[in-house]
């Protein structure tokens, strides 16, 4: 027992030397076998989030949000919210005259699109056909 809580203090303080003299237990341990997903990545929803801000509920994103949450009810797969950009200069996707913006995968709430954060942002998504057809690209990534 007391090599076992040597081995844990040192590793903390400085992994290389933990790892030299502990291997074992310096080693992290993989959640799931490479090229199997752990069943919280498996059951996570694609997150589908549109901008509501002003430009962009001028070209129509409310009726963009409101087909995209209609297509998505009763559905585990998919995630409809709208957009929470407040922490970036404009409150939004900095995409505005392209709108009614959507961003697919990203991280979540208060998150910034590419280069910084995850997803992708799909512009003027309008109509039925349109919100059908971004779902059926964002379930297929």
């Amino acid at each position: 027992m007391p090599s076992l809580l040597l081995a844990i203090m040192t590793s903390a303080l400085s992994p290389r030397l933990g790892a030299a003299l502990y291997p074992s237990a310096a080693r992290p341990q993989p959640a799931a076998r490479a090229g199997r997903l752990c069943a919280a990545e498996a059951a996570a929803p694609v997150r589908v989030e549109v901008c509501m801000n002003k430009y962009c509920k001028k070209r129509g994103s409310a009726a963009t949000l409101e087909l995209l949450q209609q297509l998505a009810d009763g559905r585990d797969d998919v995630l409809v919210e709208v957009a929470d950009m407040s922490h970036t200069e404009h409150g939004c996707f900095d995409e505005c005259t392209m709108g009614p913006n959507v961003r697919i995968g990203g991280d979540g709430p208060r998150t910034d699109s590419a280069p910084f954060g995850a997803g992708k942002v799909v512009n003027g998504i309008k109509g039925e056909d349109a919100a059908q057809g971004l779902l059926d690209t964002a379930l297929k990534e």
